[in-house]
């Protein structure tokens, strides 16, 4: 299933699609590499070893969603072209993943609240400043979140088979056409498309 919402901004009002999937835990473990995801956030990404929700620290998908019976991919994207009025291509891809997480967010953590657990577009954000970089523990470890790349996932396949869309990227100063970010809902009850579609209606639209 998938619709289309809008973001009113500043500057304009921005379409964005939320394209849902329902999968079970165990179909989409066949897209878990977690040392090779892990070996990729170690070499790229200035989190690694630096926040709790992020490898070395976030444990594999298997375990995190292992006692959950069903899990909604919610892809969520929208293109560039509508915004316009930024032209350095790369604000654009800031501005527009930033309308995306967002909403992305409150709509997860809402449906959490009411049916379950989650995952999120990227790593946790409850903390201006991760207690990790202090060597303190999590401030809030039941609430912490986790990524599907901090998860071990390859969110390119899944996404690819799920929605037959491949993840597109910034290379180069070379906005891509569309951006999107990727999170999911676990639960154990069977959520209607239509219901998650009206609540995403309800809690998101602003």
């Amino acid at each position: 299933m998938n619709f289309t919402h809008y973001a009113a901004t500043k500057s304009a009002t921005i379409p964005y699609t939320v394209e849902l999937c329902l999968r079970t835990p165990a179909q989409c473990a066949e897209y878990e590499d977690k040392t090779t995801f892990d070996a990729l956030c170690k070499n790229g990404c200035p989190n690694y070893a630096r926040k709790w929700s992020c490898p070395p620290f976030a444990p594999s998908f298997a375990d995190f969603t292992g006692h959950w019976k069903n899990l909604y991919v919610i892809f969520m994207h929208t293109e560039l072209a509508e915004f316009s009025y930024i032209k350095n291509s790369y604000l654009k891809v800031k501005a527009a993943n930033s309308v995306l997480k967002s909403r992305a967010d409150r709509f997860t953590r809402r449906m959490a609240e009411l049916h379950g657990s989650y995952i999120s577009t990227g790593s946790c954000r409850l903390c201006k400043s991760c207690k990790c970089k202090g060597g303190a523990p999590c401030a809030h470890p039941a609430s912490m979140s986790y990524s599907f790349e901090a998860l071990g996932i390859d969110v390119n396949q899944m996404v690819t088979d799920c929605f037959q869309k491949p993840l597109l990227w910034y290379r180069k100063s070379c906005a891509p056409r569309y951006t999107s970010v990727v999170c999911g809902i676990l639960t154990n009850e069977e959520l209607s498309l239509e219901y998650l579609r009206d609540a995403c209606q309800m809690y998101v639209i602003s």
